[in-house]
This record gives structure tokens, sequence and C-alpha cells, in this order.
């Protein structure tokens, strides 16, 4: 489906403007015609503008709009009228996006295709889950789990860069005090050291040192971060970069364990849905591969499709990897066994949103005692260097 805008004449002669679903321009300038206008210009929707809509439309509005579908169709209204009636959001972007929506809706599109539109709002796992609920008349089920899940995977995320802001916070801090000590303390204290020509010691030469470097030449310094940071991105988002950054991620001391078993907690929990909703096995393996940026992950997910399409079972192919811990597989083969794997990848996920959870605060715990003395190891160095020449200062008088 696109989404294609008009400029038309009426019979009385006056310009209007509209838009129109549909997948062929040539059909556009017959459903305009027919409404007894007269073409002027037609042309597809910019869709770089919707690339900004991802960041004023939240998981939260994405649930609440489920939630409000599921209770409408209960009560035997349409998807059409359903969808029309939750346009009437006060979010400016959801609702300019649900009446473009409605709009195919109108034309015949189902849901899932409308929404397919507009993948920066929508994710594809979202989509194939609704277009497994309309295959398989579920949609007031489906619409129910879609609401909770957002929900939840957005608490869940939310936790996380909850935990994560705090030494975050520390380090920029921290990095704004020294700029000042650098550039605005040091320096006076050390034009009193020059006037009585003391001989300093090595750590306050170093010192005072680095603070003129930094006071002549701060804007270097701010250029050379920039200019890390940019590179870094750069980098970063080669191919090569991408895979260092996901090695590194998932294997780097405390901090790796935590990234895997927030992979892990997604990806069963993912699973779960899809299988719930009546895809296929095969097709919600391939959707999972777009849960992770980790190239590391996504390439076995990806080679799991492959296996699972040759006929090998999930839990056989996880356990050849010593990237999915054995737990996951075992539990999977149980899941395969009973018929309820859908079931089983709930409760794993259960398991490691709870273990996450537990290691976040453990991550902190930890974290916060090393900052502490990060900062005072910072602060003693520097009290030590200015302190000794200062005592050899009162010394000589």
């Amino acid at each position: 489906m696109k989404i294609f805008t008009f400029k038309a004449h009426d019979p009385k002669g006056q310009l209007v403007f509209g838009k129109v679903a549909s997948s062929d321009i040539n059909q556009v300038k017959k459903d305009v015609e027919n409404r007894g206008l007269k073409v002027v210009s037609i042309a597809e929707k910019n869709k770089w503008q919707d690339k900004f809509l991802q960041f004023s439309v939240k998981p939260r509005d994405r649930s609440l709009l489920y939630r409000q579908l599921t209770t409408m169709l209960k009560a035997g209204v349409s998807i059409t009228q359903a969808v029309g009636i939750a346009s009437q959001t006060p979010n400016k972007s959801l609702k300019r996006v649900l009446e473009e929506i409605s709009l195919g809706l109108e034309n015949g599109f189902p849901l899932s295709r409308s929404l397919d539109n507009y993948p920066n709002i929508f994710p594809s796992i979202e989509t194939g889950v609704l277009k497994a609920g309309e295959a398989t008349g579920k949609m007031e089920v489906v619409l129910n789990e879609l609401s909770d899940e957002v929900a939840t995977s957005a608490s869940f995320v939310a936790k996380i860069r909850g935990a994560m802001m705090y030494p975050i916070v520390i380090v920029v801090v921290m990095v704004v005090v020294i700029f000042i000590v650098m550039t605005k303390i040091i320096p006076s204290i050390s034009s009193i050291f020059k006037e009585q020509n003391l001989s300093l010691p090595l750590q306050t030469q170093i010192l005072v040192g680095m603070s003129d470097f930094m006071t002549k030449y701060w804007y270097v310094v701010i250029l050379g971060i920039v200019a890390m940071v940019v590179l870094g991105k750069l980098f970063v988002a080669t191919r090569i970069g991408k895979q260092t950054k996901s090695i590194i991620s998932i294997n780097f001391p405390v901090f790796g364990v935590l990234v895997r078993e927030v992979f892990y907690a997604r990806f069963t929990k993912t699973f779960s849905l899809l299988l719930m909703a009546g895809v296929p096995i095969i097709e919600a393996v391939n959707i999972l591969s777009t849960i992770t940026t980790n190239t590391i992950y996504q390439d076995l997910v990806k080679s799991l499709s492959a296996s699972l399409e040759q006929g090998a079972p999930i839990s056989s192919v996880l356990k050849k990897s010593k990237y999915f811990p054995p737990l996951m597989s075992q539990m999977l083969f149980v899941g395969q066994q009973t018929g309820d794997l859908s079931g089983m990848c709930d409760t794993l996920a259960s398991y490691y949103e709870e273990e996450v959870d537990n290691k976040l605060k453990v991550f902190t715990s930890l974290l916060e005692p090393f900052i502490f003395v990060f900062l005072g190891g910072g602060v003693g160095f520097v009290v030590i260097s200015i302190l000794g020449p200062i005592y050899s200062l009162v010394n000589v008088f």
C-alpha cells in the first residue's frame, strides 16, 4: 500500500486537496475522477517524513492503540471503524498515521499491510503478528497480546536505560568538573609555583603540563573528542565495525552477560508471541533476526532459519551454538515434545527478564563503589600533586 496526495478541481472550479491509499497511481487517478473531480496532479507521499514520526510515537502509544482496537473489536465494531475512532488521539503524529491507515482499510487493504507502510513506527514483528492474526481470525486475542507485550517490553527497556543512566550522569559530571579544575583552578595555583621558582615533583609537573595544554589548546581537546566520536560512529557503521562492537559487547566482563541475557529475554518473549499468533516457525525465526542490532546474533538466527528449512529441530540447532545457553535448548526441546513451544518460550522469557533485573541491581551496586574509588583516586592525585609544592612553599617562608 502507498499513500498518494492529489490536487484537483471540483465541479465549481475550486482547488481541492486529498489523500488516497492505493498500490497504483493509475488507480488513484480513476478514484479521484470517480468523485467528480478533475485531476491537476498526483504524487506519492515522501516516505522520509515518516522517519521522524518514530520519535513522537512511543511504545506506550502503540500499546494503548492495540488495547483500544481490542476493546472495540470485542464490542462488534469493524476494524475500519475502530481505526477511525482511534485516530481521534491527542498525539498529532499518530493521528496523521492512523488517518492514512484508515484510508488503506477503506480501500480494502488489511491492517497488517497498512501498518507495513510505517516500519519506523510499527516494527515488522508487530505487523507479522497482526498478519497471522488476520489469517487465523484471532485479531482480538492477538491485539490484546500485542498490547501487553509492547507495554512489558517498553517497561523492560526503560528499566535497563534507567540503570545505565546513573553511571552516565556521573561520568559526564566528572568530565565537566575535571575540565573546570584543569582550566581554571590549576592555572591559578601553578602561576604561584612559577613565581617562586619551585622545583616541582614529577606528578605535579604532569598535572601542570596537562593544565597548560588544556588551557591553551582547549579547542584541540574538544575537536579531538568530537573527531573520536564521529570516527567511532563511522567505524561502527561498517560491517567490520558492527562485528567488532557485537563481539566486544557480548564478551565484555560482567556487562557481556547482561547483554546476552537481554537478548535471550527478547528472543524468547517475541518467539512466544509470534507462535501464539499462529506465525509459522520458520517465518517467526526470520522475523526474530530483526529484534537485535548485534550481528553475531543476527547471523545465528539467520543460520537457525536455514537449518529449520532443512528439517532440523530448533533445540538441536541452538545446542550447537556457544552463544545460546544449554538451558534454552533443553527447555525448547521439552516445549517441542509437549507441543507447547510458545508456552515454554514465555516461561524462558520470564526467567531471563528476572535474571536481567537481578543482574542490573548487582551491576549498579558494583559500579557505584568503583566510580567512587576512581573519583577518589583522581582527587587524591590532584591533592597530592598540589599540596606537596604548597608545603615546600610554606617551609620557604
